[in-house]
Protein backbone atom coordinates (compact mmCIF):
# COMPACT_ATOMS: atom_id res chain seq x y z
CA UNK A 1 0.00 0.00 0.00
CA UNK A 2 2.91 2.60 0.93
CA UNK A 3 4.50 2.03 -2.17
CA UNK A 4 1.23 3.73 -3.99
CA UNK A 5 1.16 7.00 -1.98
CA UNK A 6 4.79 8.24 -3.07
CA UNK A 7 4.45 11.45 -4.96
CA UNK A 8 4.32 10.13 -9.04
CA UNK A 9 6.15 12.53 -10.49
CA UNK A 10 9.30 12.34 -12.55
CA UNK A 11 12.00 15.21 -13.15
CA UNK A 12 12.61 14.56 -17.14
CA UNK A 13 12.05 18.39 -18.16
CA UNK A 14 15.31 19.93 -19.33
CA UNK A 15 16.55 22.67 -17.56
CA UNK A 16 17.31 26.16 -18.96
CA UNK A 17 20.96 26.97 -18.41
CA UNK A 18 20.46 30.46 -20.35
CA UNK A 19 20.45 33.93 -18.69
CA UNK A 20 17.95 35.36 -20.76
CA UNK A 21 15.32 32.22 -20.25
CA UNK A 22 16.59 32.95 -16.07
CA UNK A 23 16.35 36.64 -16.79
CA UNK A 24 12.64 36.97 -18.09
CA UNK A 25 11.63 34.39 -15.27
CA UNK A 26 12.87 36.47 -13.03
CA UNK A 27 11.59 39.87 -13.83
CA UNK A 28 7.98 38.79 -14.85
CA UNK A 29 7.91 36.82 -11.39
CA UNK A 30 8.75 40.49 -9.57
CA UNK A 31 6.25 41.92 -11.97
CA UNK A 32 3.14 40.25 -11.17
CA UNK A 33 4.28 40.04 -7.37
CA UNK A 34 4.64 44.12 -7.93
CA UNK A 35 0.74 44.00 -9.05
CA UNK A 36 -0.29 41.57 -6.63
CA UNK A 37 1.29 44.52 -3.91
CA UNK A 38 -0.22 46.91 -6.02
CA UNK A 39 -4.16 45.26 -6.20
CA UNK A 40 -3.42 44.76 -2.11
CA UNK A 41 -3.44 48.93 -1.84
CA UNK A 42 -6.16 49.17 -3.96
CA UNK A 43 -8.63 46.67 -2.16
CA UNK A 44 -10.23 48.25 0.72
CA UNK A 45 -13.46 45.98 0.68
CA UNK A 46 -14.89 42.53 -0.53
CA UNK A 47 -16.44 43.75 -3.28
CA UNK A 48 -12.88 44.91 -4.76
CA UNK A 49 -11.55 42.14 -3.70
CA UNK A 50 -14.13 39.25 -5.77
CA UNK A 51 -14.75 41.43 -8.85
CA UNK A 52 -12.86 44.86 -8.69
CA UNK A 53 -15.90 47.03 -8.05
CA UNK A 54 -17.14 46.89 -11.25
CA UNK A 55 -13.88 49.00 -13.21
CA UNK A 56 -12.96 46.45 -16.53
CA UNK A 57 -13.21 48.30 -19.66
CA UNK A 58 -13.38 45.61 -22.90
CA UNK A 59 -10.49 44.97 -23.75
CA UNK A 60 -9.12 44.06 -20.24
CA UNK A 61 -12.33 41.87 -19.72
CA UNK A 62 -11.92 39.66 -22.96
CA UNK A 63 -8.24 38.83 -22.09
CA UNK A 64 -8.72 37.89 -18.71
CA UNK A 65 -11.75 35.76 -19.91
CA UNK A 66 -9.67 34.39 -22.73
CA UNK A 67 -6.47 34.03 -19.89
CA UNK A 68 -8.77 32.27 -17.39
CA UNK A 69 -9.74 29.60 -19.75
CA UNK A 70 -6.12 29.00 -21.34
CA UNK A 71 -3.27 29.72 -18.30
CA UNK A 72 -1.17 26.42 -18.00
CA UNK A 73 -3.71 23.97 -19.20
CA UNK A 74 -3.27 25.40 -22.62
CA UNK A 75 0.82 25.29 -22.42
CA UNK A 76 1.37 22.17 -20.54
CA UNK A 77 -1.85 19.98 -20.55
CA UNK A 78 -2.37 21.15 -24.31
CA UNK A 79 1.23 20.18 -26.48
CA UNK A 80 0.25 16.76 -24.18
CA UNK A 81 -2.96 16.13 -25.45
CA UNK A 82 -1.92 16.55 -28.94
CA UNK A 83 1.16 14.33 -28.86
CA UNK A 84 -0.49 11.86 -26.76
CA UNK A 85 -3.59 11.73 -28.78
CA UNK A 86 -2.86 13.35 -31.92
CA UNK A 87 -5.90 15.46 -33.44
CA UNK A 88 -8.27 13.99 -31.06
CA UNK A 89 -7.53 17.19 -28.70
CA UNK A 90 -7.68 19.53 -31.44
CA UNK A 91 -11.69 19.29 -30.97
CA UNK A 92 -10.62 20.77 -27.46
CA UNK A 93 -9.12 23.78 -28.85
CA UNK A 94 -10.97 24.12 -32.30
CA UNK A 95 -13.98 24.14 -30.22
CA UNK A 96 -13.31 26.54 -27.28
CA UNK A 97 -13.52 30.10 -29.03
CA UNK A 98 -16.93 29.01 -30.02
CA UNK A 99 -17.52 28.54 -26.32
CA UNK A 100 -16.60 32.19 -26.07
CA UNK A 101 -19.58 33.10 -28.41
CA UNK A 102 -22.34 31.10 -26.62
CA UNK A 103 -20.92 32.48 -22.84
CA UNK A 104 -21.41 35.84 -24.54
CA UNK A 105 -24.54 35.56 -26.38
CA UNK A 106 -26.54 33.48 -23.36
CA UNK A 107 -24.67 35.04 -20.09
CA UNK A 108 -22.91 38.43 -20.28
CA UNK A 109 -25.60 40.96 -20.30
CA UNK A 110 -27.68 39.06 -17.86
CA UNK A 111 -25.09 38.71 -15.57
CA UNK A 112 -24.11 41.85 -15.22
CA UNK A 113 -27.19 43.18 -15.58
CA UNK A 114 -28.21 40.79 -12.16
CA UNK A 115 -24.86 42.74 -10.44
CA UNK A 116 -26.90 45.76 -10.96
CA UNK A 117 -30.09 44.57 -9.83
CA UNK A 118 -28.64 43.18 -6.65
CA UNK A 119 -25.38 42.64 -4.69
CA UNK A 120 -23.88 39.79 -6.28
CA UNK A 121 -20.32 39.34 -5.77
CA UNK A 122 -20.37 35.15 -6.40
CA UNK A 123 -21.72 32.66 -8.26
CA UNK A 124 -23.67 31.46 -5.51
CA UNK A 125 -25.40 35.19 -5.24
CA UNK A 126 -26.96 34.63 -8.63
CA UNK A 127 -28.15 31.31 -8.17
CA UNK A 128 -29.56 32.59 -4.76
CA UNK A 129 -31.17 35.36 -6.20
CA UNK A 130 -32.78 33.41 -8.88
CA UNK A 131 -34.31 30.61 -7.32
CA UNK A 132 -34.61 31.91 -3.69
CA UNK A 133 -33.18 29.09 -2.21
CA UNK A 134 -30.41 28.79 0.14
CA UNK A 135 -30.13 24.60 -0.70
CA UNK A 136 -29.07 26.00 -4.24
CA UNK A 137 -27.11 28.72 -2.79
CA UNK A 138 -25.14 26.12 -0.25
CA UNK A 139 -24.79 23.69 -3.04
CA UNK A 140 -23.69 26.17 -5.52
CA UNK A 141 -20.95 27.00 -3.30
CA UNK A 142 -19.78 23.79 -2.35
CA UNK A 143 -19.62 22.97 -6.06
CA UNK A 144 -17.40 25.40 -6.49
CA UNK A 145 -15.46 25.00 -3.69
CA UNK A 146 -14.69 21.27 -4.83
CA UNK A 147 -14.19 22.20 -8.26
CA UNK A 148 -11.69 25.01 -7.22
CA UNK A 149 -9.46 22.64 -5.72
CA UNK A 150 -9.20 20.21 -8.84
CA UNK A 151 -8.84 23.43 -11.23
CA UNK A 152 -6.45 24.58 -8.80
CA UNK A 153 -4.24 21.66 -9.06
CA UNK A 154 -4.13 21.75 -12.90
CA UNK A 155 -2.00 24.84 -12.95
CA UNK A 156 -0.43 23.96 -10.04
CA UNK A 157 0.80 21.12 -11.84
CA UNK A 158 2.04 23.11 -14.80
CA UNK A 159 3.63 25.48 -12.35
CA UNK A 160 6.44 22.82 -11.23
CA UNK A 161 7.13 21.92 -14.67
CA UNK A 162 7.58 26.24 -15.59
CA UNK A 163 9.57 26.68 -12.59
CA UNK A 164 11.67 23.86 -13.10
CA UNK A 165 13.03 24.92 -16.57
CA UNK A 166 13.49 28.46 -15.76
CA UNK A 167 14.74 27.89 -12.38
CA UNK A 168 16.08 24.08 -12.68
CA UNK A 169 15.07 23.73 -9.19
CA UNK A 170 13.65 20.25 -8.69
CA UNK A 171 10.26 19.59 -9.14
CA UNK A 172 8.69 19.47 -5.45
CA UNK A 173 10.31 22.78 -4.82
CA UNK A 174 8.47 23.84 -7.78
CA UNK A 175 5.68 23.10 -6.52
CA UNK A 176 5.81 23.77 -3.17
CA UNK A 177 7.96 27.35 -3.90
CA UNK A 178 5.59 27.84 -6.71
CA UNK A 179 2.10 27.13 -4.20
CA UNK A 180 3.61 29.34 -2.07
CA UNK A 181 4.16 32.53 -3.77
CA UNK A 182 0.95 31.84 -5.66
CA UNK A 183 -0.84 31.89 -1.85
CA UNK A 184 1.04 35.69 -1.12
CA UNK A 185 0.05 37.40 -4.51
CA UNK A 186 -3.52 35.83 -4.34
CA UNK A 187 -3.95 37.03 -0.61
CA UNK A 188 -2.53 40.13 -1.26
CA UNK A 189 -3.86 41.23 -4.44
CA UNK A 190 -7.47 39.86 -4.98
CA UNK A 191 -8.97 39.79 -8.45
CA UNK A 192 -7.64 43.53 -9.15
CA UNK A 193 -4.21 41.85 -9.37
CA UNK A 194 -5.54 39.21 -11.22
CA UNK A 195 -6.84 41.00 -14.12
CA UNK A 196 -4.14 43.06 -14.78
CA UNK A 197 -2.15 40.34 -14.99
CA UNK A 198 -4.31 38.30 -17.29
CA UNK A 199 -4.00 41.34 -19.31
CA UNK A 200 -0.08 41.61 -19.58
CA UNK A 201 0.41 37.61 -19.91
CA UNK A 202 -2.17 37.13 -22.49
CA UNK A 203 -0.70 39.94 -24.90
CA UNK A 204 3.10 38.27 -24.69
CA UNK A 205 1.28 34.68 -24.63
CA UNK A 206 -0.74 35.41 -27.91
CA UNK A 207 2.69 36.84 -29.39
CA UNK A 208 4.93 34.16 -28.13
CA UNK A 209 2.62 31.72 -29.66
CA UNK A 210 3.05 32.96 -32.75
CA UNK A 211 6.78 32.55 -32.54
CA UNK A 212 6.24 29.01 -31.19
CA UNK A 213 3.77 28.00 -34.00
CA UNK A 214 6.13 29.38 -36.67
CA UNK A 215 9.58 27.74 -34.81
CA UNK A 216 7.29 24.20 -34.47
CA UNK A 217 6.24 23.94 -38.30
CA UNK A 218 9.98 24.79 -39.44
CA UNK A 219 11.42 21.90 -36.90
CA UNK A 220 8.94 19.26 -38.12
CA UNK A 221 9.17 20.43 -41.75
CA UNK A 222 5.73 21.76 -42.65
CA UNK A 223 2.57 20.60 -41.70
CA UNK A 224 3.07 18.63 -45.17
CA UNK A 225 5.97 16.77 -43.36
CA UNK A 226 4.97 16.27 -40.14
CA UNK A 227 1.67 14.73 -41.36
CA UNK A 228 3.41 12.48 -43.52
CA UNK A 229 5.75 11.27 -40.71
CA UNK A 230 2.42 10.58 -38.21
CA UNK A 231 0.54 8.79 -40.62
CA UNK A 232 3.24 6.55 -41.61
CA UNK A 233 3.72 5.70 -37.81
CA UNK A 234 -0.10 5.70 -36.97
CA UNK A 235 -2.84 7.60 -39.35
CA UNK A 236 -5.13 8.06 -36.86
CA UNK A 237 -3.13 10.70 -35.00
CA UNK A 238 -3.65 12.71 -37.76
CA UNK A 239 -7.52 11.39 -38.81
CA UNK A 240 -10.32 13.69 -38.16
CA UNK A 241 -10.94 12.57 -34.81
CA UNK A 242 -7.48 11.15 -33.52
CA UNK A 243 -6.28 8.31 -31.55
CA UNK A 244 -7.81 8.41 -28.06
CA UNK A 245 -9.30 5.07 -28.73
CA UNK A 246 -10.66 2.85 -31.64
CA UNK A 247 -12.14 4.46 -34.33
CA UNK A 248 -15.30 4.37 -33.36
CA UNK A 249 -14.95 5.21 -29.82
CA UNK A 250 -12.59 8.14 -31.22
CA UNK A 251 -15.69 9.63 -33.03
CA UNK A 252 -17.43 9.57 -30.05
CA UNK A 253 -14.74 11.34 -27.85
CA UNK A 254 -14.83 14.04 -30.72
CA UNK A 255 -17.94 14.92 -30.39
CA UNK A 256 -18.15 14.59 -26.37
CA UNK A 257 -15.43 17.34 -25.95
CA UNK A 258 -16.85 19.21 -28.88
CA UNK A 259 -20.04 19.64 -26.18
CA UNK A 260 -18.03 19.70 -23.27
CA UNK A 261 -15.86 23.05 -24.76
CA UNK A 262 -18.51 24.77 -26.69
CA UNK A 263 -21.15 24.50 -24.22
CA UNK A 264 -19.50 23.70 -21.35
CA UNK A 265 -18.00 26.98 -21.31
CA UNK A 266 -20.99 28.71 -19.72
CA UNK A 267 -20.63 27.02 -16.56
CA UNK A 268 -17.71 28.13 -15.85
CA UNK A 269 -17.68 30.09 -12.72
CA UNK A 270 -14.07 31.77 -13.36
CA UNK A 271 -15.32 33.08 -16.61
CA UNK A 272 -19.00 34.44 -16.31
CA UNK A 273 -18.57 36.15 -12.75
CA UNK A 274 -16.57 38.03 -14.59
CA UNK A 275 -19.22 39.80 -16.24
CA UNK A 276 -19.54 41.27 -12.91
CA UNK A 277 -16.82 43.54 -13.41
CA UNK A 278 -17.37 45.13 -16.99
CA UNK A 279 -17.76 48.44 -15.93
CA UNK A 280 -20.98 49.16 -18.00
CA UNK A 281 -23.21 46.75 -20.26
CA UNK A 282 -21.80 48.63 -23.94
CA UNK A 283 -18.23 46.95 -23.39
CA UNK A 284 -19.70 43.50 -23.34
CA UNK A 285 -19.99 44.17 -27.69
CA UNK A 286 -16.52 43.39 -28.68
CA UNK A 287 -15.43 41.33 -25.63
CA UNK A 288 -16.68 37.76 -27.12
CA UNK A 289 -14.94 38.04 -30.82
CA UNK A 290 -11.43 39.37 -28.92
CA UNK A 291 -11.74 36.54 -26.41
CA UNK A 292 -12.48 33.84 -28.83
CA UNK A 293 -9.75 34.93 -31.41
CA UNK A 294 -7.13 35.12 -28.65
CA UNK A 295 -7.46 31.69 -27.40
CA UNK A 296 -7.36 30.42 -31.16
CA UNK A 297 -3.79 32.19 -31.67
CA UNK A 298 -2.70 30.98 -27.99
CA UNK A 299 -3.72 27.20 -29.17
CA UNK A 300 -1.33 27.35 -32.13
CA UNK A 301 1.62 26.31 -29.00
CA UNK A 302 -0.32 22.78 -28.56
CA UNK A 303 -1.24 22.49 -31.57
CA UNK A 304 2.17 23.00 -33.46
CA UNK A 305 4.41 21.82 -31.06
CA UNK A 306 2.60 18.59 -29.72
CA UNK A 307 2.01 17.40 -33.34
CA UNK A 308 5.77 18.55 -34.33
CA UNK A 309 7.38 16.77 -31.20
CA UNK A 310 5.59 13.94 -32.02
CA UNK A 311 6.39 13.53 -35.27
CA UNK A 312 9.91 14.00 -35.15
CA UNK A 313 9.92 11.54 -32.20
CA UNK A 314 8.18 9.06 -34.48
CA UNK A 315 11.01 9.71 -37.33
CA UNK A 316 13.82 9.09 -34.34
CA UNK A 317 14.99 12.33 -34.89
CA UNK A 318 14.42 13.54 -31.22
CA UNK A 319 14.67 10.68 -28.43
CA UNK A 320 11.94 10.47 -26.13
CA UNK A 321 13.52 11.30 -22.89
CA UNK A 322 10.48 13.71 -21.19
CA UNK A 323 7.20 12.70 -20.68
CA UNK A 324 3.86 13.65 -22.17
CA UNK A 325 3.32 16.73 -20.01
CA UNK A 326 6.75 17.89 -20.56
CA UNK A 327 6.30 18.25 -24.03
CA UNK A 328 5.49 21.93 -24.22
CA UNK A 329 8.44 23.23 -22.46
CA UNK A 330 10.95 20.40 -23.58
CA UNK A 331 10.24 22.09 -27.42
CA UNK A 332 10.51 25.63 -25.87
CA UNK A 333 13.40 25.28 -24.25
CA UNK A 334 15.31 22.97 -26.68
CA UNK A 335 14.00 24.33 -30.08
CA UNK A 336 13.20 27.68 -30.29
CA UNK A 337 15.63 31.15 -29.21
CA UNK A 338 16.30 31.87 -25.70
CA UNK A 339 14.07 35.18 -25.99
CA UNK A 340 10.87 33.50 -27.39
CA UNK A 341 11.61 30.77 -24.80
CA UNK A 342 11.95 33.36 -22.16
CA UNK A 343 8.99 35.64 -23.41
CA UNK A 344 6.42 32.17 -23.54
CA UNK A 345 7.77 30.70 -20.42
CA UNK A 346 7.53 33.88 -18.31
CA UNK A 347 3.70 34.95 -19.71
CA UNK A 348 2.98 30.80 -18.73
CA UNK A 349 4.40 32.14 -15.60
CA UNK A 350 2.04 34.88 -15.22
CA UNK A 351 -1.00 32.98 -16.46
CA UNK A 352 -0.68 30.22 -13.91
CA UNK A 353 -0.56 33.23 -11.14
CA UNK A 354 -3.68 34.91 -12.31
CA UNK A 355 -5.47 32.03 -13.22
CA UNK A 356 -5.30 30.63 -10.51
CA UNK A 357 -6.09 33.20 -8.23
CA UNK A 358 -9.03 33.30 -9.93
CA UNK A 359 -9.83 29.74 -8.41
CA UNK A 360 -8.36 30.52 -5.23
CA UNK A 361 -10.71 33.48 -4.84
CA UNK A 362 -14.51 32.48 -6.31
CA UNK A 363 -13.03 29.07 -4.05
CA UNK A 364 -12.71 31.23 -0.90
CA UNK A 365 -15.23 33.09 -1.42
CA UNK A 366 -17.64 29.71 -1.72
CA UNK A 367 -16.40 28.69 1.99
CA UNK A 368 -16.18 32.08 3.64
CA UNK A 369 -19.41 33.53 2.24
CA UNK A 370 -21.60 31.54 -0.02
CA UNK A 371 -21.62 28.12 2.47
CA UNK A 372 -22.15 30.25 5.31
CA UNK A 373 -24.95 32.25 3.97
CA UNK A 374 -26.41 29.29 3.13
CA UNK A 375 -26.67 28.21 6.50
CA UNK A 376 -27.67 30.83 8.54
CA UNK A 377 -24.81 31.76 9.63
CA UNK A 378 -22.99 34.79 7.41
CA UNK A 379 -20.35 37.01 8.24
CA UNK A 380 -21.97 40.72 8.37
CA UNK A 381 -18.74 42.67 8.74
CA UNK A 382 -17.32 43.25 5.51
CA UNK A 383 -14.05 43.76 6.88
CA UNK A 384 -14.21 40.52 8.69
CA UNK A 385 -15.63 38.82 5.87
CA UNK A 386 -12.81 40.14 3.44
CA UNK A 387 -9.99 38.83 6.27
CA UNK A 388 -11.57 35.48 6.19
CA UNK A 389 -12.18 34.85 2.44
CA UNK A 390 -7.99 35.96 2.24
CA UNK A 391 -7.93 32.90 5.02
CA UNK A 392 -9.42 30.15 2.89
CA UNK A 393 -7.20 30.57 0.37
CA UNK A 394 -4.04 28.97 2.26
CA UNK A 395 -6.89 25.55 2.83
CA UNK A 396 -7.75 25.84 -0.75
CA UNK A 397 -3.91 25.92 -1.94
CA UNK A 398 -2.61 23.38 0.65
CA UNK A 399 -5.35 21.09 -0.83
CA UNK A 400 -4.82 21.14 -4.25
CA UNK A 401 -0.78 20.71 -3.68
CA UNK A 402 -2.28 17.57 -2.14
CA UNK A 403 -3.87 16.31 -5.15
CA UNK A 404 -1.29 17.43 -7.65
CA UNK A 405 1.57 15.55 -5.23
CA UNK A 406 -0.17 12.41 -5.16
CA UNK A 407 -2.06 12.62 -8.80
CA UNK A 408 -1.33 10.35 -11.43
CA UNK A 409 -3.42 11.78 -14.25
CA UNK A 410 -2.20 13.69 -17.38
CA UNK A 411 -2.36 17.39 -16.50
CA UNK A 412 -4.71 17.50 -19.90
CA UNK A 413 -7.21 15.02 -18.21
CA UNK A 414 -7.29 16.76 -15.01
CA UNK A 415 -8.58 20.14 -16.62
CA UNK A 416 -10.86 18.46 -18.47
CA UNK A 417 -12.16 16.98 -15.49
CA UNK A 418 -12.56 19.68 -13.39
CA UNK A 419 -14.04 21.72 -16.58
CA UNK A 420 -16.81 18.97 -16.72
CA UNK A 421 -17.02 18.70 -12.91
CA UNK A 422 -18.32 23.33 -13.33
CA UNK A 423 -20.24 22.08 -16.41
CA UNK A 424 -22.35 19.87 -15.20
CA UNK A 425 -22.94 21.51 -11.99
CA UNK A 426 -24.00 25.43 -13.47
CA UNK A 427 -24.98 25.15 -17.20
CA UNK A 428 -27.95 23.81 -16.25
CA UNK A 429 -28.09 26.55 -12.81
CA UNK A 430 -27.26 29.34 -14.33
CA UNK A 431 -27.65 29.34 -18.22
CA UNK A 432 -31.24 27.76 -18.52
CA UNK A 433 -31.61 29.29 -14.45
CA UNK A 434 -31.07 33.10 -16.31
CA UNK A 435 -33.06 32.33 -19.86
CA UNK A 436 -35.79 30.33 -18.55
CA UNK A 437 -38.79 31.38 -16.53
CA UNK A 438 -39.33 27.89 -15.91
CA UNK A 439 -36.69 26.47 -14.29
CA UNK A 440 -37.19 26.15 -10.42
CA UNK A 441 -35.26 25.68 -7.34
CA UNK A 442 -36.33 21.61 -7.17
CA UNK A 443 -34.68 21.24 -10.76
CA UNK A 444 -31.89 23.49 -9.51
CA UNK A 445 -31.08 21.12 -6.62
CA UNK A 446 -31.50 18.18 -8.57
CA UNK A 447 -29.04 18.98 -11.34
CA UNK A 448 -26.46 20.67 -8.82
CA UNK A 449 -26.50 17.21 -6.67
CA UNK A 450 -26.61 14.80 -10.00
CA UNK A 451 -24.05 16.88 -12.00
CA UNK A 452 -21.56 16.76 -8.82
CA UNK A 453 -22.38 12.92 -7.96
CA UNK A 454 -21.98 11.44 -11.80
CA UNK A 455 -18.67 13.46 -11.70
CA UNK A 456 -17.28 12.13 -8.59
CA UNK A 457 -18.45 8.75 -9.03
CA UNK A 458 -16.86 8.36 -12.76
CA UNK A 459 -13.75 10.36 -11.84
CA UNK A 460 -12.87 11.00 -8.48
CA UNK A 461 -13.23 7.44 -7.50
CA UNK A 462 -11.38 5.87 -9.94
CA UNK A 463 -8.34 8.22 -9.65
CA UNK A 464 -8.26 7.87 -6.11
CA UNK A 465 -8.61 3.94 -6.14
CA UNK A 466 -5.72 4.12 -8.73
CA UNK A 467 -3.23 6.01 -6.38
CA UNK A 468 -4.25 4.33 -2.98
CA UNK A 469 -3.16 0.80 -4.96
CA UNK A 470 -7.58 0.08 -4.64
CA UNK A 471 -7.93 -0.95 -8.57
CA UNK A 472 -11.09 -3.09 -7.42
CA UNK A 473 -12.85 0.06 -6.80
CA UNK A 474 -12.45 1.75 -9.33
CA UNK A 475 -12.99 -1.15 -11.75
CA UNK A 476 -15.72 -1.91 -10.21
CA UNK A 477 -17.55 1.27 -10.27
CA UNK A 478 -16.20 1.62 -13.98
CA UNK A 479 -18.20 -1.21 -14.91
CA UNK A 480 -21.21 0.69 -14.09
CA UNK A 481 -19.84 3.19 -17.24
CA UNK A 482 -22.35 2.64 -20.31
CA UNK A 483 -19.86 4.02 -22.78
CA UNK A 484 -16.00 3.26 -23.59
CA UNK A 485 -14.08 4.49 -20.55
CA UNK A 486 -12.07 6.92 -23.27
CA UNK A 487 -15.28 8.41 -23.74
CA UNK A 488 -15.46 11.52 -20.83
CA UNK A 489 -17.90 11.42 -18.43
CA UNK A 490 -17.34 14.96 -18.31
CA UNK A 491 -19.56 15.43 -21.08
CA UNK A 492 -21.95 12.66 -20.45
CA UNK A 493 -22.37 14.44 -16.81
CA UNK A 494 -23.48 17.28 -18.54
CA UNK A 495 -26.52 15.68 -20.69
CA UNK A 496 -27.68 14.26 -17.73
CA UNK A 497 -27.49 16.98 -15.70
CA UNK A 498 -29.23 19.61 -18.41
CA UNK A 499 -31.90 16.62 -19.17
CA UNK A 500 -32.62 16.34 -14.84
CA UNK A 501 -32.59 20.10 -14.33
CA UNK A 502 -35.21 20.35 -17.27
CA UNK A 503 -37.42 17.41 -16.50
CA UNK A 504 -37.63 18.09 -12.51
CA UNK A 505 -38.45 21.85 -13.33
CA UNK A 506 -41.39 20.50 -15.64
CA UNK A 507 -42.65 18.65 -12.79
CA UNK A 508 -42.32 21.36 -10.28
CA UNK A 509 -43.28 24.15 -11.63
CA UNK A 510 -47.00 24.93 -10.11
CA UNK A 511 -45.21 24.36 -6.60
CA UNK A 512 -45.99 27.08 -4.24
CA UNK A 513 -42.69 29.41 -3.82
CA UNK A 514 -41.32 28.46 -8.13
CA UNK A 515 -42.36 31.93 -9.20
CA UNK A 516 -39.89 33.93 -10.49
CA UNK A 517 -38.68 37.10 -9.04
CA UNK A 518 -40.24 40.46 -10.03
CA UNK A 519 -37.59 42.50 -10.78
CA UNK A 520 -35.60 39.46 -12.84
CA UNK A 521 -38.34 39.46 -15.59
CA UNK A 522 -37.22 42.14 -17.50
CA UNK A 523 -33.34 40.52 -16.82
CA UNK A 524 -34.71 37.04 -18.47
CA UNK A 525 -37.53 38.48 -21.23
CA UNK A 526 -34.13 40.58 -22.79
Amino acid sequence: MIEHLLPLQEEGIPVADDPVIIAFGGAYLLIVILIGVWGYLQTNSTSDFLITGKSVGTWVLAMTAFSVIQSGFGFVGGPELVFEFGTTALWIFFTAPLGFLVTWVVLAKRMRILADIRNVLTLADATYVRFESEWVRGLTGVAVALGVIAYLAVNLAALQFVMRAIFGIPLIWGLLGGALILLLYSMLGGMIAGVWTDFLQAITMIVGAVFVFAYALSFGGGMAGISQNLATADPALISPFGALGGATTAVLVGISWWFLFSVGAAGQPHLITKFYMSRNMTILKWGAPIAAISYAISSLIAFSAGLSMRAQVETGAVAQTFSASEVGPVFVLAYTPSVVAGLVLAALLAAIMSTSDSFLNIGAAAISRDIPRAMGRPITDDKTELRVTQGALAGLTVLSTIVVFYSQALVGILGAISWGFFAAAFVPVVVLGLNWKGATKEGAVAALVVGMLFNIVYNVIPEAAEITGAEWIGNAVLATYPYPAEVPAEAISLLVAIAVFVFVSLATQNREGNTLPADLHALIER
